[in-house]
């Protein structure tokens, strides 16, 4: 879906979906199971800019590396989890897995 200069991926358009529904889950106080609400904001903000400054990087290692990140997060602080992404993230591009 192109909105002026910008293309948006399926993709981006569900991550967008969810950091607004999650800010408003945050605003009301609504009650997220398991998760904190704004460790997942944080996630789906970080991994909304990797995928909107990389569009070629393959779907399916990236979607495996979001699942794990997310699972990751239940039971890791939240800067353990981040430098996770990052480092996987950085080590997925150099190995071309990305």
């Amino acid at each position: 879906m192109y909105l002026g200069p910008f293309y948006f991926n399926t993709k981006e358009i569900f991550l967008i979906l969810a950091a607004l529904l999650l800010g408003v889950a945050l605003f009301f106080g609504w009650e997220i199971w398991w998760f904190d609400p704004k460790t997942l904001l944080t996630l789906i903000v970080l991994i909304l800019i990797t995928k909107g400054l990389l569009p070629a990087i393959h779907n399916e290692s990236f979607f495996v590396l979001a699942l794990v990140t997310l699972f990751l997060s239940l039971y890791l602080p939240i800067f353990q989890v981040i430098l996770f992404f990052f480092i996987s993230f950085i080590l997925f591009r150099f190995l071309k897995v990305i």
